[in-house]
């Protein structure tokens, strides 16, 4: 018999019991849709944090102050001539608020020479960028600018009131950033950033808390990173960007085999489902069996007649998952933006979260051929049984 016909036979079968394939296909589909939906989602947080990351560099490092004593000048003095280190950006960032804003931002005190060295770059909405002088001048983030509802509250040139310490100092607003996103450092969208020099007038120490250092290649990041630990000791704390992308592409990876075997367990169910199909089919067509055997059919063809059903099954299956998965792991998001709480404290009903699943091609083949697979298997027993049949014992079933 030609592979064709039994192709078509094998179909032919699979359409006499078209709810209960279609039923078991779905199974099959249940598991594609969830490892494909799933790894999307663990994809896409990976690949929104290194984006974020790679804004500032593989070379980059990130020392922040313990305890109360601030970094001196002397101190930005002494990193400058550390062997291997480019560049050196001092930094005072607090916590403040701002007036008609519930909820706490963040004060960035940095020079606007400085600003392209964490933000990639500078995204203007309206405005420009500050002087490097000790003058009540800020730029202020989009969400500060601009509520949840799209209600703009500063424009460039208006006033602003800060609360820093005890005191409410009212400055200028000379521009406004557009959107940012996340960012390993600070959050851009609900951060103010002024001049340096006159944010340490102000506060009290006049000192710096965090500095950025860019190493002169992403060779030297280990031997700069042990050099600034060695020249602070226990008064700073140093985190290179390159750690924090192998600790975050380790843990995601990690994430995605978790989510994997969770999302296996369901093509157990799956597989016992396509058992029990091809069970029931080989003892539904005993009668049907024998006849083509009588009629000349090998076993070798019985058998591959019930393996290419379960082939069918799998592969139908899969690609129904396949559609539903990649349906599923967009709404996803969209789903949990609902239930997560916004910035400044609102629902944010019906927004997306910050980022966009990454649908993989490597966990697509993954679950097509886990579903192929698993049907395969669940089918040898029950296509061996078929095979093993004899002419004869057709007789005994009316």
């Amino acid at each position: 018999m030609r592979i064709l016909d039994i192709l078509i036979l094998s179909w032919r079968q699979l359409k006499e019991r078209r709810f209960r394939s279609i039923l078991t296909m779905l199974a099959i589909a249940v598991g594609v849709t969830t490892i494909i939906a799933l790894s999307a989602q663990a994809e896409g947080v990976k690949e929104e944090i290194t984006e974020s990351l790679g804004k500032l560099g593989p070379d980059t490092m990130i020392v922040t102050v313990r305890g109360r004593m601030p970094f001196t000048d002397a101190d930005i003095a002494r990193l400058r001539g550390l062997e291997g280190v480019a560049t050196v950006t001092p930094m005072l960032i607090r916590t403040t608020r701002v007036t008609g804003i519930e909820d706490p931002v963040t004060l960035v005190g940095a020079s606007s020479m400085d600003l392209l060295n964490f933000l990639g770059e500078v995204r203007l909405l309206d405005g420009t960028v500050y002087l490097d002088v000790p003058a009540p001048q800020v730029l202020i983030g989009h969400d500060i600018a601009i509520d949840e509802i799209g209600q703009v509250r500063y424009k460039a040139g208006q006033p602003i009131l800060v609360k820093i310490g005890k005191a409410s100092i009212l400055m200028t607003v000379v521009g406004i950033l557009d959107t940012y996103g996340t960012s390993p450092m600070i959050q851009p969208d609900n951060a103010i950033f002024l001049p340096i020099q006159y944010l340490k007038t102000i506060v009290r120490g006049g000192g710096y808390n965090t500095i950025m250092v860019k190493a002169t290649s992403v060779k030297d990041v280990d031997k700069v990173t042990d050099l600034i630990s060695y020249v602070f000791g226990g008064r700073a704390r140093v985190t290179s960007i390159k750690q924090i992308t192998e600790t975050v592409l380790n843990v995601t990876s990690q994430v995605n085999l978790l989510l994997l075997g969770i999302a296996s367990t369901s093509f157990i169910a799956a597989g016992l489902g396509t058992f029990n199909i091809m069970m029931i089919s080989v003892l539904e067509r005993v009668r049907e069996i024998g006849i083509l055997k009588a009629l000349g059919m090998k076993d070798r063809e019985v058998l591959l007649l019930y393996m290419i059903q379960g082939v069918l099954i799998g592969s139908i299956g899969s690609l129904i998952g396949l559609l539903l998965g990649c349906g599923v792991a967009y709404i996803i998001p969209l789903i949990l933006g609902s239930f997560t709480i916004g910035p400044r404290g609102g629902r944010g009903l019906g927004s997306p979260l910050s980022f966009t699943p990454v649908i993989s091609p490597f966990y697509i083949g993954i679950a097509t051929a886990t579903s192929i697979i698993v049907t395969l298997l669940s089918s040898a027993y029950p296509a061996w049984r078929a095979s093993r049949l004899r002419p004869v014992e057709a007789l005994r079933y009316e």
